[in-house]
């Protein structure tokens, strides 16, 4: 992938500073924010590859800081409610049975349903459970 000359330029100025960053620095010291911001505008409109080459940066460092600025922010959320009832529309016939998951965190879920629907009722508590929470 060739780059266009205003690119170039870019990546040539942003490789310039970080060598220049490299030669005052200590080794082992952070780079500053400042030049991570820097590499990751140019990773969004270059790739991710050709930055980390370029300016000598690990590619999986890079990746993750552009996934991480090009990631939605999370949704803020209310307090979780401490009951839901879902009605799948099953009539109540047979047996009953009641599902109850807990994990060391203390969330609970619980699940009760009469009759046979125990594939449905599995995949809506794996989704449910495993679903990450709005709240800490």
């Amino acid at each position: 992938m060739s780059l266009s000359l205003p690119a170039a330029a870019d990546l040539a100025q942003t490789a310039a500073a970080f060598a220049h960053w490299r030669s005052t620095t200590s080794a082992g010291a952070r780079i500053p924010e400042e030049l991570w911001s820097r590499a990751v505008e140019l990773a969004a409109r270059h790739g991710v590859s050709k930055v980390a080459t370029t300016l000598r940066l690990d590619y999986a460092g890079l990746k993750r800081r552009l996934t991480a600025r090009t990631a939605p922010p999370p949704v803020p959320c209310a307090t979780p409610p401490a009951f839901v009832e879902m009605m799948l529309g099953l009539p109540p016939s047979g047996p009953g049975c009641v599902l109850t998951l807990s994990d060391a965190r203390g969330r609970s879920l619980r699940i009760e349903w009469t009759g046979t629907a125990t594939g449905e009722v599995a995949t809506v508590a794996r989704s449910l459970w495993e679903a990450a929470p709005c709240w800490p």
